[in-house]
């Protein structure tokens, strides 16, 4: 279900209904505002959201409607901020740095089209059909650079354009298979040591929601091959990812490369409080969705795997429901 905050952005819930007709993924559209018209928010998530997986909240300027609507839900809420008055910073931040318990997936600014896809990740999670078309529209990506690539060629190529001829040489081989633990679900990666205090609470709130987890130290800019080899083992054993990294990284979009199930990441603080890792990761070009979670947000990027889980398994709907009765105790009553 896509909620829009105003009509005016209908723009960008356009983009996102033509991935889903793309995908032949059903979807429904109502326009209601967080601030303006709550009450219409509360009728719709109430008596309106039987069968719905995944919603797509997209709203601008102080873009509180993503978080009224997963007040409402324990399934997963993808926030869709858009450009407004700052070149959509107040939108962005207003969907990211949310407080614990309350799981906002952010994408790009005005990236309504990866909020899509991210929905589609999600649902394939349950159906084969959607698996493959998500793996086939992947494999058309190279088709069309191809003929972009002739188009640009045709373009501006002039004179002195020159194709460099093609010479075979070996990648560096990585021998090493990654083998993971039985029933592992997430596969948590980060490009050093110096985000553990994160990655500790990842895995905490992941254990208490009974999800299996590991969790690996792999750099895509010091060792691109080692990751792309593991993320081929590792794609055949999980169902999501998690990217804990820090200052301007790439190690998310690397990831989302190599997969298409749902790429959860997690900007860490540091010199610029986060804000270098935070924008490197959510802005990303469209088909490169990355479920971004707010700076040093561990905890909840885990809770929205959990969300997702709660769809399609009993017991990690109970054990969602049991931690966050167990997090309301601690805020009230400590």
């Amino acid at each position: 279900m896509l909620i829009l905050g105003s009509g005016s952005d209908y723009k960008i819930a356009d983009k996102a209904v033509k991935v889903l007709e793309e995908m032949e993924v059903p979807y429904d559209l109502r326009v209601a505002s967080a601030h303006r018209t709550h009450g219409r928010v509360k009728d719709i998530m109430t008596n309106c959201t039987d069968g719905i997986e995944v919603f797509i909240a997209i709203a601008g300027l102080a873009a509180h409607l993503p978080g009224v609507i997963a007040a409402y839900t324990d399934k997963p809420v993808i926030g869709v901020p858009v450009n407004g008055k700052i070149e959509g910073l107040d939108s962005l931040l207003s969907c990211t740095e949310m407080q614990l318990g309350t799981p906002i997936a952010t994408m790009g600014i005005d990236r309504g089209d990866n909020a899509a896809w991210l929905s589609c990740q999600i649902i394939a999670y349950n159906d084969e059909r959607l698996k493959q078309a998500l793996k086939d529209k992947r494999e058309s990506y190279n088709i069309k650079m191809e003929n972009d690539e002739k188009e640009l060629i045709e373009k501006i190529g002039t004179s002195f354009y020159t194709k460099n001829p093609r010479n075979e040489h070996e990648r560096p081989q990585i021998d090493k298979e990654l083998i993971l633990e039985d029933n592992t679900k997430v596969l948590i990666i980060s490009e050093n040591y110096s985000n553990m205090r994160i990655v500790h609470e990842i895995t905490q709130t992941l254990d208490r929601l009974g999800i299996n987890s590991e969790y690996k130290v792999i750099s895509p800019t010091r060792s691109p091959d080692k990751l792309e080899k593991y993320m081929k083992d590792a794609d055949n054993q999980v169902d999501f990812y998690i990217a804990v990294t820090n200052l301007s990284s790439v190690l998310s979009g690397a990831i989302v490369s190599h997969t298409t199930k749902p790429v959860i990441g997690v900007p860490c603080s540091t010199n610029l409080e986060g804000i270098d890792s935070l924008l490197s990761m959510v802005e990303m070009p469209p088909g490169v969705p990355t479920a971004t979670f707010g700076i040093d947000a561990g905890e909840n990027a885990a809770l929205f795997i959990g969300r997702i889980l709660s769809v399609y398994h009993k017991e990690t709907k109970e054990a969602l429901n049991n931690y966050m009765k167990t997090l309301h105790r601690n805020i009230y009553y400590e």
